[in-house]
């Protein structure tokens, strides 16, 4: 024990300078600073991957070491060692879903033009939608309608059952009832037309989504984790609506609060 007492001595005083007041400064910021790294890693690590919040962060630690560099920080210079080791693998593992979302984008046409033509059109949509939510909802059968926004969902819709029929809230509803061979799956709306049913997305990977919600809503919020697609979800157990955006999901909507949020994501050219 004794010796770990003057192993931890030996290390302040040559943390400290030999205890010089600048060395304490000096100190105090070297702690200060490896602190703040942490809690900049683990910001990062928590929230959705986002390659801006990366760039910023990369930034963050080049500035970091340029200050450690300059005032001979011994503290955070043996962390940055080893993070700068290990911070690559860790991204990998944390965010391979989304690195293998970001290759993929580079390798196929990702980006499309999907906004509506006028606003008498946009309300159109909105009102099937919104009338189409509420008829599975009030019968409890469940739902999965997913928007196409920027992002082409096309490799998606490629492997699912082919409609290519301009949406009714007819058709949209049919395709939802239960022993159809499109009931589970979800169907792709693309402008004013239903482009497919039946399709599979990807569930989230998330651990904090509550246990209370099913395949279509995990399913729903996965989608929206790598592409800016709107998805409807109506649940089979409860009837109640959702809508997913950007990895967000919100829960039991209204059918007035459902039209506020279509009239919000859906976008006129």
């Amino acid at each position: 024990m004794k010796e770990r007492f003057e192993e931890l001595g030996q290390m302040l005083k040559e943390l400290t300078h030999n205890y010089s007041a600048l060395g304490i400064i000096m100190c105090v910021i070297d702690v200060l600073l490896t602190i703040g790294l942490f809690v900049l890693l683990y910001k990062l690590l928590k929230f959705k991957f986002k390659r801006k919040r990366v760039f910023v962060f990369i930034l963050l630690m080049l500035l970091v070491y340029a200050i450690v560099f300059v005032l001979d920080l011994k503290l955070i210079t043996k962390v940055l060692r080893v993070l700068g080791f290990w911070s690559i693998g860790l991204l990998i593992i944390v965010y391979s879903q989304e690195l293998k979302h970001i290759i993929e984008m580079g390798f196929h046409n990702t980006s499309t033009d999907n906004s509506i033509t006028t606003e008498e059109e946009k309300k159109e949509i909105i009102a099937i939608l919104v009338n189409s939510a509420k008829y599975l909802s009030d019968r409890q059968i469940g739902a999965l309608i997913t928007i196409e926004r920027n992002d082409n969902l096309s490799s998606f819709i490629d492997k699912a059952i082919l409609i290519k029929s301009v949406i009714t809230e007819e058709l949209l509803t049919t395709l939802f009832f239960v022993g159809t061979a499109t009931h589970d799956g979800a169907v792709i709306i693309r402008k004013n037309r239903i482009m497919c049913a039946g399709a599979y997305l990807p569930s989230t990977d998330k651990y904090d989504v509550p246990k209370s919600l099913g395949t279509r809503h995990r399913a729903a919020i996965g989608l929206s984790e790598r592409y800016d697609a709107i998805t409807i979800v109506v649940s089979e157990e409860t009837g109640k609506i959702s809508i997913t955006v950007d990895g967000v999901i919100q829960l039991g909507l209204t059918e007035e609060r459902l039209r506020e949020l279509l009239e919000q994501y859906l976008l006129v050219k």
